[in-house]
């Protein structure tokens, strides 16, 4: 069962002991389930907290969430439960604790991490969403929103660096494209990928080797950010264009293709470093010239761009869309490393250019350690 809402109603049974009280079954409620790992004692909000009983009912366990303690858990464990239960009421105040604790929930070993990856892309979507309604409306990123963004990164950096993470990316590849999630895969894999490649850092922050290590994790964290909001400019793209149930036609394709110059606009006032505005900006700037918005090509597009490039595109093309199905892992690699050939008599007019290959829109080097990475990660697919 996953961190859903569920609606149940359940009627009278026994009641359940763990240890520490026995409670009675409740009525009807709505409710979604939370792992225990998530439950940090003495700084839950104080919303109430249910179990499932072997007779399949829904029974009080704790009456305020901020009262649990580490005994408790340790009951809980030892009944094998995998997971509780909280009113969906409260399912805003429960965003909110994920937000400021997420450090620690990450760094929780009686978490899965299956369950860290599905709380940290919650926690991030909800950044990213946050960002883009907050710029929608004042036009440029707020200290508060930067702060909170870098706040998130910095809280997740440790997790999403491991390896082992990866693999609960698999799960997410192949789902709908949505602007929210794919910037929290994008700000996955570039993170990740970075953290093993100091030589590609060095090159984003000239001097990178001597820095102490809080100065290294700085740089980091500050390419997190760029992943994380590389397409902030969207939020100046209408909801039409955005989720349109097929192509853009070319008056549209002009719309969206302003997003990366709109969202360097919304950065500009703000203390991020230079090369994370540049970053933004470069994204869609392909290596062989031809990209958007300024047609730059090779050593003119800035490292961390052609990073970006390369994670942007291969979240995108391995995720649904309402006019074109997902592309496996390895499919979307081959085409990657492609190189288009001239039409053939009877291919289908309205196949996409970019799948004969798109080898010309990226830095060879950085791609191919790219691939390297995806086969060390042993993604499925």
């Amino acid at each position: 069962m996953t961190q859903a809402a569920r609606e149940e109603r359940t009627g009278t049974g026994e009641p359940l002991s763990l240890g520490h009280q026995s409670v009675n079954p409740m009525s009807e409620r709505r409710l979604m389930s939370i792992p225990p790992g998530v439950i940090i004692p003495g700084s839950l909000p104080k919303f109430r907290i249910y179990v499932l009983s072997p007779q399949g009912q829904y029974i009080l366990w704790a009456q305020e969430g901020n009262t649990v303690t580490p005994d408790q858990l340790a009951r809980l464990s030892n009944f094998g439960l995998k997971e509780v239960f909280v009113d969906l009421d409260e399912a805003f105040k429960y965003e909110e604790y994920l937000e400021s604790h997420l450090e620690p929930i990450l760094e929780h070993p009686g978490t899965s991490d299956s369950q860290k990856a599905e709380i940290f892309s919650k926690v991030s979507t909800n950044v990213v969403k946050g960002a883009f309604e907050t710029s929608l409306g004042l036009g440029r990123m707020g200290p508060d929103v930067v702060q909170r963004t870098q706040a998130m990164i910095e809280k997740a950096l440790i997790f999403i660096a491991e390896a082992k993470s990866l693999q609960a990316v698999t799960k997410m590849i192949g789902h709908d494209y949505k602007t929210y999630e794919h910037a929290t895969k994008v700000l996955w894999f570039t993170v990740a990928f970075l953290g093993h490649h100091p030589e590609i850092l060095e090159r984003v922050q000239p001097g990178y080797p001597t820095f102490d290590e809080d100065r290294r994790t700085e740089v980091l964290r500050q390419c997190g950010v760029a992943a994380l909001l590389h397409d902030i400019g969207k939020a100046c793209i209408s909801q039409e264009i955005l989720n349109k149930d097929g192509p853009l036609d070319q008056v549209e394709w002009e719309i969206l293709k302003r997003h990366p110059s709109d969202g360097t606009a919304m950065l500009l006032d703000s203390d991020m470093p230079l090369f994370v505005k540049k970053a933004v900006l470069h994204h869609h700037e392909d290596f062989g010239g031809g990209g958007y918005p300024m047609n730059l090509e090779g050593m003119n597009i800035t490292i961390l761009g052609r990073v970006l490039r390369i994670m942007d595109v291969f979240d995108a093309m391995t995720s649904r869309r309402p006019y074109k199905e997902a592309v496996p892992p390895l499919k979307a690699v081959q085409i990657m490393v492609g190189t288009p050939e001239e039409k053939k008599d009877g291919e289908a007019p309205g196949q996409d250019d970019r799948d004969r290959g798109m080898r010309r829109c990226f830095d060879d080097e950085l791609l191919r350690k790219f691939i390297v990475f995806l086969g060390n990660a042993k993604l499925k697919g």
